[in-house]
């Protein structure tokens, strides 16, 4: 029922094998389901069609029902193409979607499938000076595969990626998706959510976000499944404003619905939604009822933790203290450019964001040779990538950066000492960039250690230094700009002098760490209060890692100091 191209690769292997008529080996029950339910519990689907599952359904057939399955691929056949309804009814659908200025992405359940769907619509909208591209992405590729044929077809103005389950999970698509066609009806209501939460979610770009299903309606075990299931999940998602999964396992589910079908009925055609209902206790109304309790117990769930109560100013600080820590776009955009200005990167501002027209050697297995367009806000504009702290450009700079600071002692491209001559500060300045290390314990789980990096800063002498606050320090490393220079020999002089003394800031750098620590544990207080979790302890872990000594020095300092020693 997938479709007649999969219909085909599975009949054709049962009519070509040959065999005797030896007992059955015992059935893989785990690797039967994995071909027939649509299971959820697992990332990545089978997408392959069922032929060993039919297989191992029996040895051999004798010559009357070889001609009879040979009758059978032969009726399949003969459906593919203009006489293919569902083929047609998704080209019509997809031409109105793109249309629209819509880029949909086409759900099956098998590779066959997919590849079929993909072909017809290759040869539908890939005429000679089209714009449109479409791809399949099935799991007979490999991950790299798949994501250098996505990246290709990102690519283009208008775009159709038919993918079977192995894409619905893991894989972002909201930046260039905006429209979903469930090719093949799914058998648990939990795969829907999974394929359109793939494009409905932040960063989408797109006001509206379209669905669609396509089913059988003379097919009675899609009209099952569409009236018994799906739309009483959407029923619920109405009623509550979230979707419950199905409380039970798929193989539950789906043998659910078969029962109810072969139970019901000598001839599955003329079975009707009443015949399912009508029968006292039947399998289905099983389903519904563990799946009418998971309703209610979320709903107690709802009200015993009033997340909708939780007033938004309760967790603003604690959402301006992780920018400050983890960075927020300011931070990946001032990083960014500052990186690219530094290697020579030829990125350039344009009017929707900026331009990175040659990548760098050490970016391209990240990022591939080919121009890229970028932005540092959300939500970003359709063809335009967004670029957070996460992003594999931010991580691959950052990386480079680290790893030519650690090894290149001559001219790094960013030191871990330094002696800038400024006018931002009036008086000699040193800031430190530290490395902290947390112990998080907790009685009902296994401890934690985080990693946070701070910047902290004094002025005058490391012997009796006068610390500046947490938030002027960070200001100054990224504002101060050089005005001016001081000779090779007195910055290395000073940067030596600092070092050497570095010993006598340990107590004060102690005790900041172990404020930073009664701060968090301070912030973990406060939120594990809103949410009514078990507190947690959080100890620091000394000494603390210097990754970086800055001195700041006033430009006018610098003039009569070098003056005096001439």
């Amino acid at each position: 029922m997938s479709s007649p191209t999969a219909a085909v690769a599975t009949l054709n292997r049962k009519v070509s094998k040959s065999g005797d008529d030896s007992l059955l080996p015992d059935l893989d029950e785990d690797l039967m389901s994995s071909y027939v339910y649509d299971s959820t519990d697992q990332e990545q689907a089978v997408d392959a069609t069922p032929n060993v599952v039919v297989e191992q359904g029996q040895q051999s057939y004798g010559d009357t029902d070889k001609r009879k399955l040979k009758g059978f691929v032969q009726a399949a056949q003969k459906l593919q193409g203009d006489k293919d309804q569902k083929l047609q009814s998704c080209i019509a659908s997809i031409q109105t979607l793109l249309s629209e200025g819509f880029n949909p992405i086409i759900w099956c359940r098998y590779i066959a499938t997919a590849n079929y769907v993909a072909d017809a619509l290759k040869q539908k909208l890939e005429k000679k000076g089209s714009q449109i591209r479409v791809i399949a992405i099935t799991g007979e590729l490999s991950e790299d595969e798949r994501e250098i044929r996505l990246q290709e077809l990102k690519s283009y103005p208008q775009r159709v990626l038919v993918a079977t389950d192995c894409l619905s999970e893991g894989v972002n698509l909201q930046s260039h998706f905006s429209a979903v066609i469930h090719y093949d009806l799914p058998w648990n209501p939990n795969r829907l959510e999974q394929r359109e939460g793939r494009i409905d979610r932040y960063g989408q770009t797109a006001t509206k976000v379209k669905t669609l299903l396509l089913y059988g309606s003379d097919n009675p075990v899609d009209g099952a499944v569409l009236d018994v299931l799906i739309r009483k999940a959407v029923q619920i998602h109405k009623t509550l404003g979230i979707t419950v999964p199905v409380p039970m396992d798929s193989t539950t589910v789906s043998e659910a619905v078969f029962k109810s079908l072969f139970d019901r009925a000598h001839d599955a055609v003329q079975l009707s939604l009443l015949d399912l209902l009508d029968e006292k206790e039947s399998a289905v109304e099983q389903v519904h009822k563990n799946w009418d309790k998971a309703v209610e117990r979320e709903k107690v769930s709802r009200t015993r933790f009033a997340q909708r109560s939780i007033k938004p100013v309760e967790v603003e600080q604690e959402l301006i203290e992780s920018d400050q820590i983890l960075g927020n776009e300011q931070d990946a955009e001032r990083f960014v450019l500052s990186a690219a200005n530094r290697l020579s990167c030829s990125l350039s501002k344009k009017k929707q964001g900026w331009l990175l027209s040659t990548i760098p050697n050490f970016l391209q297995p990240a990022l591939g040779d080919k121009p890229r367009l970028f932005t540092f806000t959300t939500p970003a504009p359709e063809g335009v990538e967004y670029v957070g702290r996460n992003h594999p450009l931010v991580e691959g700079l950052a990386r480079h950066i680290i790893e030519d600071a650690l090894s290149n002692s001559q001219d790094p491209i960013a030191a871990r000492c330094g002696f800038t001559t400024t006018d931002t500060v009036t008086k000699r300045t040193t800031l430190l960039l530290l490395r902290l290390r947390h112990l998080l314990n907790s009685p009902k789980h296994q401890s934690l250690l985080a990693e946070e990096c701070a910047v902290v800063g004094f002025t005058g002498a490391p012997s009796n230094p006068i610390w500046l606050t947490p938030e002027n320090a960070k200001s100054l490393l990224e504002q101060a700009n050089p005005v001016g220079d001081a000779p090779l020999a007195i910055k290395q002089a000073e940067i030596e002098d600092l070092l050497s003394k570095i010993t006598e800031l340990e107590s004060d750098l102690e005790l900041f760490a172990r404020e930073r620590s009664h701060s968090l544990s301070q912030s973990h207080r406060r939120v594990r209060a809103i949410t009514q979790e078990g507190q947690i302890q959080v100890k620091p872990q000394l000494p603390m890692d210097i990754l970086g000594v800055y001195i700041l020095q006033p430009e006018k300092f610098v003039v009569r100091n070098f003056l005096d020693n001439f």
